[in-house]
């Protein structure tokens, strides 16, 4: 994907990062600041606002005002279709209309990008990280090694813990309770069934051939999806050698969301992702998983059992 000159220079190809703020402008302006280390020079910055509060977007604004790094413009989701980039533009402000969780925040600039820039590279990232200076030139040497790889994930470390891994980039599917979980020790596979979403790269032409994430998960396993479709695809997952970021885990989630998307999301993904045999022991598996959980800790934890039934509830209306 990178080019040579007329006298023999390697030409980078540009990476478009993708980052997604709710409410989170501290997390989101940190992340920018690590961005200014980054040691692969070409790369642009597709910011999008799913919704926040007023106070969130104007301390945005007020950085990027103050910020000699930054070259940015704002733009409302409803002129995005007549928008066209300016070369010495290097972060675009996106501000969405309504808070369309993390897929549908996220595919605002993504569908921007598989429609208008037709060359390089995407990169989801994040707001809530920390990145190291050689992420990104890890990243595009690393799916530069095979023509078959789609999706190049990196290491992640606890930003509170900077020596504690947290994943390796990449996990497994369990599809007999309709789990995923991360692999968190270096060097026991080298191809995954999922990428973890917080840091995914890509080609713009793999991205067009994927498409853009399904927006009904809204949160949660919407990159387990996004990861089976380039699957399905052909393409590999895998992760590089070469660089990290410090990531502050969900810190905005609440856990009782956490609890009903995960219990939802993980019965629309198996329904959409599995048949036969292996779907209908899993119906019967997670039915019985969720009474019994919810029934024995109704008094204990009213509000975790109720997240559970809602989340069981609302997956059989979608999918029946």
């Amino acid at each position: 994907m990178n080019f040579i000159d007329e006298w023999g220079f390697i030409i980078l190809s540009n990476v478009s990062i993708v980052l997604l703020n709710w409410n989170g402008d501290e997390d989101t302006i940190d992340c920018l600041e690590s961005l200014k280390s980054l040691d692969y020079p070409n790369f642009d910055v597709y910011l999008v606002d799913n919704n926040s509060e007023n106070k969130s977007i104007t301390n945005i604004k007020n950085y990027l005002n103050n910020d000699s790094f930054y070259n940015s413009v704002l733009v409302e989701k409803e002129d995005l279709l007549g928008f066209q980039k300016k070369d010495e533009t290097n972060l675009v402000f996106i501000l969405n209309d309504n808070n369309a969780g993390f897929a549908g925040g996220n595919n605002v600039a993504l569908n921007y990008i598989k429609d208008n820039v037709f060359s390089g590279y995407v990169m989801l990232l994040n707001n809530d990280t920390i990145v190291s200076e050689d992420l990104l030139t890890g990243l595009v040497n690393k799916f530069n090694e095979s023509e078959d790889i789609g999706f190049v994930g990196a290491t992640h470390y606890y930003y509170h813990d900077k020596n504690k891994l947290q994943t390796v980039g990449g996990g497994n599917i369990d599809l007999v309770h309709g789990e995923c979980s991360a692999v968190t020790t270096f060097g026991v596979q080298e191809e995954f069934d999922f990428l973890t979403g917080s840091c995914i790269l890509m080609s713009c032409d793999v991205l067009r051939n994927v498409g853009v994430m399904d927006e009904e998960y809204f949160m949660y396993w919407e990159d387990v999806d996004w990861s089976t479709c380039a699957r399905k695809k052909g393409y590999k997952l895998t992760i590089s050698d070469t660089g990290y970021i410090y990531h502050k885990e969900g810190a905005s989630i609440k856990s009782v969301s956490r609890i009903y998307y995960h219990t939802r999301n993980r019965i629309l993904y198996m329904k959409r992702n599995t048949s036969g045999l292996t779907y209908y022991k899993f119906m019967i598996y997670i039915v019985l998983y969720v009474l019994k959980e919810s029934t024995t800790n109704f008094f204990k934890n009213r509000e975790y059992s109720l997240a559970l039934l809602r989340g069981l509830k609302d997956a059989l209306l979608k999918i029946i």
